[in-house]
C-alpha cells in the first residue's frame, strides 16, 4: 500500500458517483489506509483532520453534457492545497445497454478540465478513470431497466477493481479509455462549453411538479446545489439547476416531471428569433463597424443572452399557467418522464442522497 490516507469528495445526483466512490473507499479499507469519504453538496468550505503520512485524494463526480457540473468546477477553483498528496479523478458517464451490447459515454472536457485546474494549483496526477455507469438523464431517454442498471454496475465494479488495485500499490493508474477517447473528447469540447455557458440553464427551465404535488419538499431540502426553491407554495427550478436528477428520481409522488410540450416549444420559438439579424442592421443603421471576428463573438453572446432572458420569461409564464390544475393535467400528460421510469443507482438508498446537516 503506497498511501496512509484517502480521502474522497464526491458529487452525485442519483448514487453513480458515489458507488464509486464507495468502491475505492472499501479497497484503500482493506489494505488499512485511513477513509474519509466527504460529499460536497451544498458545503462552502471543507475541513479536514490532520493527517500524517502520505494521502491520496479522490474527486468523483458525474459528467454533464460532456462537461463536469458547475458546482464541481468552482469546488476544484477554491479547493486548498495539502501538502504530500496524489490525486485521481473519476467522472462517471452515462453507459447504456441494448441487448448483449453496452455503450460508452463521452467525457468531453469532464476529466481534462479538472486536471489542468489542479495541475496549476501544483498537484500531482495519479490516476484517471471515466466509468461508463448507468445513464441516469431520463428527461432525455427512458430510465434503464433493473436487469440493466444492475449489470452495467456489475461490470464497471469488477473492471474498476484493476484500477483500484495500480492506483493503491503502484501509486498510478489511468484507464486506457482516457487515451481512446481523447480524440471524440477533444471534437466535443465545443459542445461541452455551449453546455455549461447555455445549455444547462435552458435544460434547468424544463422540470415542473404535477398537480398531485404532496408538498413534502424533498425536493428542494435535499438537492445537491439548493436550486429548487418554493414560489407561491409549488417548488420552482432556478438557473442553478444541474439537472442531476436526484428530484425527479427521488420524489416519493413521482409527482416531479420534465415538461417536454413546454420546453420543446419554447425551445423552437426562442431558437428561430433572428436577434443576430436585428443585430447586424443595429449596427449598420448607426456606421457601427467592427472586425468580422468580433461581430460574430458579439452576435453569439448577444444571442444566448436573449434566450436564456426569453427562456426565464416564459418559464415565468409557464409557472404561473401551470397553478391551474386542468393546464398543469395537461403539461403532466404531455410529459414522457410520467410513463418512465426513475433511477437511483444500484446499492444506494435514499437517505444515502439526502443532504446531511
Amino acid at each position: 500500500m503506497k498511501y496512509d490516507n484517502l480521502i474522497i469528495f464526491y458529487l452525485s445526483g442519483t448514487g453513480n458517483a458515489l458507488n464509486a466512490a464507495r468502491w475505492m473507499i472499501e479497497a484503500a479499507s482493506e489494505k488499512g489506509a485511513k477513509t474519509f469519504l466527504y460529499p460536497i453538496d451544498r458545503k462552502k468550505k471543507i475541513e479536514l483532520p490532520e493527517l500524517n503520512g502520505k494521502t491520496m485524494l479522490g474527486f468523483c463526480y458525474p459528467t454533464h453534457g460532456f462537461a463536469p457540473p458547475w458546482s464541481m468546477i468552482k469546488f476544484f477553483f477554491r479547493f486548498q492545497k495539502f501538502k504530500n498528496c496524489d490525486f485521481f479523478l473519476l467522472n462517471t458517464r452515462g453507459g447504456l445497454k441494448f441487448s448483449k451490447l453496452y455503450f460508452p459515454g463521452i467525457s468531453g472536457i469532464a476529466q481534462i478540465l479538472p486536471v489542468l485546474i489542479l495541475l496549476i494549483k501544483r498537484f500531482r496526477l495519479a490516476g484517471l478513470m471515466p466509468m461508463d455507469l448507468p445513464s441516469n438523464w431520463i428527461s432525455i431517454h427512458p430510465g434503464l431497466t433493473q436487469k440493466a442498471t444492475e449489470e452495467i454496475t456489475l461490470r464497471r465494479k469488477i473492471k474498476f477493481k484493476k484500477f483500484s488495485e495500480n492506483l493503491l500499490n503502484k501509486g498510478k493508474s489511468y484507464s486506457y479509455k482516457v487515451f481512446l477517447y481523447l480524440p471524440v473528447d477533444l471534437f466535443v469540447a465545443p459542445i461541452s462549453l455551449m453546455y455549461l455557458f447555455v445549455g444547462r440553464f435552458i435544460i434547468a427551465k424544463s422540470f415542473m411538479a404535477a398537480s398531485d404535488c404532496g408538498d413534502c419538499r424533498l425536493c428542494i431540502d435535499n438537492c445537491p446545489v439548493g436550486a429548487v426553491v418554493m414560489k407561491d407554495n409549488r417548488p420552482y427550478w432556478s438557473f442553478k439547476c444541474e439537472s442531476c436528477m436526484r428530484c425527479i428520481s427521488t420524489c416519493p409522488s413521482k409527482s416531479i416531471q420534465t415538461a417536454h410540450s413546454f420546453w420543446i416549444t419554447a425551445s423552437y420559438f426562442i431558437s428561430a428569433l433572428p436577434v443576430s439579424i436585428w443585430l447586424a442592421n443595429f449596427l449598420s443603421d448607426n456606421n457601427i463597424k467592427l472586425i468580422p471576428f468580433f461581430q460574430n463573438s458579439l452576435n453569439r453572446i448577444i444571442s444566448a443572452c436573449a434566450s436564456l432572458s426569453l427562456f426565464y420569461l416564459a418559464y415565468w409564464i409557464f409557472f404561473l399557467m401551470i397553478r391551474y390544475k386542468y393546464i398543469n393535467k395537461f403539461f403532466e400528460y404531455t410529459s414522457l418522464t410520467r410513463y418512465w421510469r426513475r433511477f437511483i443507482s444500484p446499492g444506494i438508498k435514499l437517505k444515502d442522497l439526502m443532504i446531511k446537516r
